[in-house]
């Protein structure tokens, strides 16, 4: 069987998942990706803290669960067992101060280890600032938005009830320095359903990750007038074709399902296949992702979806999304 590989990248985090299929060819989604179902070796890539974390399964069940509770836990100030579960959990996260947080990661081999005097494991800490720690947070997210991948591992987290969380401008200030601006904070509640974001935080000039909003696509609103679409292609393909840099050593296309604006800003992409995921970010496209702005995620804003393919030679075709 071929490895199947599933890369997450943001800018202080790159999450890479390997492992196989045991389902049949045909099973495979309309986009052409197998799913991969069988999971042989984890990669947390810790860029900032210039660390690298590998393991299993085990590992990454505790990792997600470890990360997702402690996120809820951050933001809204009320305790979550999973954030701290030292009999069965092989990751941990402890707070430092409003600003860093320590990853605490025991060796999978730990249980054993107990038992057996003579073998002792080596546990593994790293410190983050909250911006990386949200960029894990969002790596995070972007796995559990791939249904191709690992589809039986679902997050038992309950949301947290709003009548606990306090203020959101409360929440801002005590959570994320000056300094760091909002964006980890406004993204990760996104993604948790846990805060309204209050009106004064907005998205910061940098770009979202390329799955950031990418689970929103399907389930726009369509754009469906005939001259409207038109217009928007020819937007589209003037911004892409110019910033496309070629590179032929990838000897393969890119495709991407895009979702643009009424007004032409790109509001999201997914991957349509493997290499298109592992080299996403060689594209222009998380450089265009229009920015987040507040709000946004409680209505649905209309888009018209395009299927953009970027080849090796440097061409740039962008014709309307069929779902092919």
């Amino acid at each position: 069987m071929t490895t199947i590989q599933r890369k997450y990248s943001l800018p202080n985090c790159t999450l890479v998942l390997e492992g196989l299929s045991d389902r049949p060819t045909d099973s495979q989604s309309l986009d052409g990706r197998p799913v991969l179902t069988i999971l042989t070796y984890v990669e947390c890539q810790l860029i900032q803290a210039k660390q690298t974390l590998t393991g299993g399964r085990d590992f990454f069940e505790s990792l997600v669960t470890a990360v997702s509770g402690y996120a809820q836990e951050f933001l809204s100030h009320v305790t979550h067992p999973e954030a701290h579960n030292k009999d069965s959990g092989l990751v941990q996260l402890q707070k430092i101060d409003r600003d860093r947080h320590r990853l605490i990661v025991q060796p999978e081999d730990r249980k054993e280890s107990e038992v057996n005097s003579h073998t002792e494991g080596t546990t593994q800490e790293v410190e983050l600032t909250t911006v990386q720690l949200f960029d894990l947070v969002e790596a995070v997210d972007q796995f559990f938005a791939d249904t191709q991948t690992l589809p039986d591992l679902t997050l038992q987290l309950a949301p947290v009830s709003r009548r606990y969380v306090r203020s959101g401008q409360q929440l801002v200030k005590q959570a994320v320095p000056a300094t760091v601006g909002a964006s980890g904070l406004a993204l990760a509640a996104i993604a948790f359903f846990l805060i309204p974001i209050p009106e004064a935080v907005r998205r910061p000039t940098e770009p979202t990750s390329p799955s950031a909003q990418s689970t929103n696509i399907a389930n726009a609103p369509p754009i469906t007038d005939p001259l409207q679409l038109v217009q928007l292609q020819q937007k589209l393909t003037d911004q892409l074709r110019p910033a496309w840099k070629p590179n032929a050593a990838l000897g393969q296309d890119l495709v991407y399902r895009v979702g643009v604006a009424a007004d032409g800003a790109i509001k999201g992409y997914v991957a349509m296949n493997d290499v298109a995921n592992q080299q996403v970010q060689q594209t222009p496209l998380p450089r265009l992702l229009s920015q987040f702005v507040a709000g946004s995620a409680a209505t649905p804003e209309s888009l018209a979806q395009f299927q953009v393919t970027f080849t090796p030679k440097g061409e740039v075709q962008v014709q309307p999304w069929g779902g092919k």
